[in-house]
């Protein structure tokens, strides 16, 4: 049989460690109430921005540019028109593989 010491010590331990994982659920709640907050007010300002701007995939990386719409619209515009490009109905690409 166990003495009453040895038992008295296992509920200390448990009751500390239970303690301690509160602890660390209570400072993790914080935390990622914080972080919400900040997601919410990124995306606020997100939606705020896409009106006037918008985020591009740069050339041939992974950098991100930030444009304004209109003068993205012009660049489009501009290189459509110095390139001679039309709009196709269809898709070629099944005659192609057909013909493949």
């Amino acid at each position: 049989m166990q003495s009453d010491t040895y038992k008295s010590n296992m509920q200390n331990t448990f009751r500390y460690m239970v303690a301690k994982k509160i602890r660390e659920i209570k400072e993790s709640n914080r935390h990622n109430t914080m972080h919400k907050r900040y997601q919410y007010n990124i995306n606020q300002i997100k939606e705020i921005l896409q009106h006037i701007w918008t985020i591009a995939k740069a050339d041939k990386c992974k950098a991100r540019a930030i444009i304004d719409k209109t003068t993205m619209r012009q660049k489009i515009d501009t290189f459509i028109q110095e390139n001679n490009i039309i709009k196709l109905n269809k898709d070629p690409t099944d005659a192609y593989q057909r013909q493949i």
